[in-house]
């Protein structure tokens, strides 16, 4: 079997190697990230797909997500054959990646270490709009990618160029005209489903549950937000505002290595495949 690159002409067989392993039908997700990341795939001798990941480079710092391998093809080594090639894809840069507990092992093995514990809180969001925030346009990117990179300490335009376009709604909160804080709520899979917000970047933690509460109100049924053990009180916040935490991860980097940037201002990542 052999490994080779995956585009967004890709998409079915990754959802349905995604079938296969019983994740959820995430077709806006998985092209999003193959239009913005380079994928990665072990083919059969047959050419069916049987791995897959995904490796998403901004600057000096990537990320490494979507690890998936067909159930017929587990304990077989794909996994740690396709993350390997992966790391070797991304050089010198900072890698990292969010892990369930099923994989956590894995990526250890690989030298990854834990840098926080994440939890992803789910349900229906209950509080009314602040008022404080306004709907974004293209018009905005410029304002953003700044504070992004401040933020992340790289220049992720490859991971945000497409932010409105994939985005149900951006917001941003300005404070002296000056942006201080933006985020975005989008839908993983075309059919309905939880609406995810995130990023949800801001200089502060007012501002952030400011910008949660006006895109998260205006979404329909279920909300999920990515919270790390660094904010434990917007944890608190989302639980009195009727979210609870629905599955626990963990962010890892090779080595243990520290992630650049003022990470204080990262409240919720735009997804655990690109932090």
């Amino acid at each position: 079997m052999r490994v080779r690159t995956l585009s967004t002409t890709d998409l079915g067989p990754c959802l349905a190697l995604a079938a296969d392993r019983e994740w959820p039908y995430e077709d806006r997700k998985w092209e999003y990230l193959l239009d913005v990341g380079q994928g990665y795939g072990i083919v059969d001798q047959r050419g069916g797909l049987v791995a897959s990941t995904i490796l998403t480079t901004s600057g000096d710092l990537a990320a490494i997500s979507m690890v998936l391998v067909a159930a017929q093809h587990a304990r077989q080594g794909l996994g740690t054959r396709l993350v390997s090639h992966a790391l070797a894809e991304a050089g010198e840069s900072t890698v990292h990646l969010h892990a369930t507990p099923l994989g956590r092992p894995l990526y250890e093995r690989l030298g990854f270490r834990s840098l926080a514990e994440v939890d992803a809180y789910t349900g229906t969001f209950e509080a009314d709009l602040s008022d404080c925030t306004r709907v974004a346009d293209q018009g905005d990117l410029a304002a953003i990618l700044a504070l992004d990179t401040v933020v992340f300490g790289a220049d992720r335009s490859n991971v945000l160029s497409g932010l409105f376009t994939f985005a149900d709604e951006v917001r941003v909160i300005e404070r002296g005209g000056q942006l201080v804080g933006y985020a975005a709520r989008w839908r993983p899979g075309s059919e309905m489903g939880t609406t995810i917000v995130g990023p949800v970047i801001a200089v502060n933690p007012v501002d952030a549950r400011t910008l949660i509460t006006d895109l998260a109100v205006g979404a329909d049924g279920q909300v999920r937000v990515d919270i790390d053990d660094k904010h434990p009180e917007l944890g608190s916040w989302l639980s009195e505002r009727g979210l609870a935490p629905a599955f626990h991860g963990d962010l890892m980097t090779l080595g243990g290595r520290p992630l650049p940037g003022d990470r204080q201002g990262v409240h919720a990542p735009f997804m655990q495949a690109l932090g």
